[in-house]
């Protein structure tokens, strides 16, 4: 098959991404604005980096912390949580991908996250629409009792990031669960909150279900919650919300605002 010429993201790789990209949960965004994963043609580093038909893959947060960024004066948080935010959904997308048959790497300078065309065959998660089973939506975050604080400071903090946050317990994107007091004892424990990631419902209840392409579904859920709560500890705490990554229990938590929050 003849490449695409330079300038160009060879077709079928970049269906692929688009779909593996929102069975991930994540938006993609068009064109120059965010939030979201832009996909666009690699650019060569000189005149020997052949990478006609390859993609390079960038995360645009919100265009509130976009712009902030770009009028901050120096020293102030904006720019820095702009690029914080941008490297850890980038290699969360990194550590992913390999799951849905797309291998994600830097390019040489170590500017560019770039896919290549793929050589292997594509996962197989699409599904034809009513054939599996709906779930219960499950409760709201107001409705499972978490404080109104947290909640405002998730939400702003989140919609920095531009990661979505789940309207239910059973939706898609960042997701909050009680956690007991008496697990982390000492002030702060009372009113926090167990953060984790929903992907997509089409590839969570393909997961679920007991079609051939079960396994590979649980496979790749599991390689987006790992790559996610990664990603999400550096995200929201560069954006204003106070996390602690719990490594005996293996829980991200987050707790309320910490300072300095980005406003504008």
């Amino acid at each position: 098959m003849t490449p695409p010429p330079p300038g160009r993201v060879d077709p079928d790789l970049a269906d692929r991404l688009t779909d593996a990209v929102l069975l991930s949960g994540l938006p993609v965004a068009f064109g120059e604005e965010g939030p979201g994963v832009r996909i666009r043609p690699a650019r060569p580093a000189d005149d020997s980096d052949r990478c006609a038909g390859a993609a390079a893959l960038d995360w645009l947060p919100s265009p509130r912390l976009s712009g902030a960024a770009a009028m901050a004066e120096p020293g102030q948080p904006a720019g820095p949580a702009r690029e914080v935010v941008g490297t850890a959904m980038e290699n969360a997308l990194a550590e992913f991908l390999p799951a849905f048959g797309l291998e994600a790497a830097r390019d040489g300078s170590g500017r560019e996250l770039r896919v290549g065309p793929p050589a292997l065959p594509a996962a197989g998660f699409r599904v034809p629409p009513g054939v599996l089973a709906a779930r219960p939506a499950g409760p709201t975050p107001a409705e499972l009792g978490f404080p109104e604080a947290l909640l405002d400071a998730l939400r702003r903090s989140a919609a920095l990031a531009g990661l979505p946050l789940a309207t239910h317990l059973g939706g898609t994107g960042i997701t909050l669960a009680p956690c007991p007091s008496a697990e982390e004892p000492g002030p702060g424990a009372d009113g926090a909150a167990d953060i984790g990631w929903n992907p997509s419902r089409r590839l969570a209840d393909l997961a679920d279900s007991d079609r051939p392409e079960a396994p590979g579904a649980a496979t790749a859920r599991a390689a987006v919650d790992a790559a996610m709560r990664h990603a999400l500890g550096t995200a929201l705490r560069a954006c204003g919300t106070e996390l602690r990554w719990l490594h005996a229990l293996q829980r991200l938590r987050v707790y309320g605002e910490s300072v300095p929050t980005i406003r504008r």
